[in-house]
């Protein structure tokens, strides 16, 4: 009985986890393969569209919608991520003194100093948002570019009956 509820624990659990695993936006790069497993989304808001893109921690450097006429849409605004260190490097230094006296009474004083030296590169902690105009995109699809750091570009259709993943 023990062993049971065990495994249906860790059964459950991994169901869990592999579910985080993915990203949860539904639209991919056409081709795929801009070596990272990015994902974007849109909402059509009153006057605008918001497009969301999972860089999967990497940063976006250029985002744009290319209309058919071969012209190019930039966003109205950007909402970056903050960005996070993977890892650091801690140096510290302490000094220290004591004394006793009779009668089973200690004094101690002490003073430290510490940094930490951020070490790797700076990666996104969360999505990247972007807001166009509607009136200046025209109707669905579109053609979304993306550019992140390090990456070659991604295209995506948005909007379309290609593309997303349900």
């Amino acid at each position: 009985m023990r062993y049971r509820l065990a495994s249906t624990i860790l059964i459950v659990s991994m169901a869990l986890l592999a579910g985080c695993a993915s990203s949860g936006l539904r639209y991919k790069p056409e081709p795929p393969g801009v070596g990272a497993s990015i994902s974007a989304d849109y909402t059509v808001l009153a006057d605008r569209v918001r497009v969301e893109i999972d860089t999967r921690g990497a940063r976006l450097e250029d985002v744009q919608i290319l209309k058919p006429d071969g012209s190019a849409i930039r966003p109205q605004t950007i909402e970056y991520p903050a960005f996070r260190s993977n890892s650091g490097v801690s140096f510290g230094i302490g000094v220290g003194g004591g004394g006793y006296s009779g009668g089973g009474v200690a004094v101690g004083t002490g003073v430290g100093v510490g940094t930490t030296v951020p070490v790797g590169e700076t990666r996104a902690d969360g999505n990247t948002v972007a807001y166009f105009l509607l009136d200046q995109m025209g109707p669905a699809p579109w053609r979304l570019r993306t550019q992140l750091t390090g990456l070659g570009p991604a295209f995506f259709v948005l909007g379309g009956g290609t593309g997303a993943t349900k």
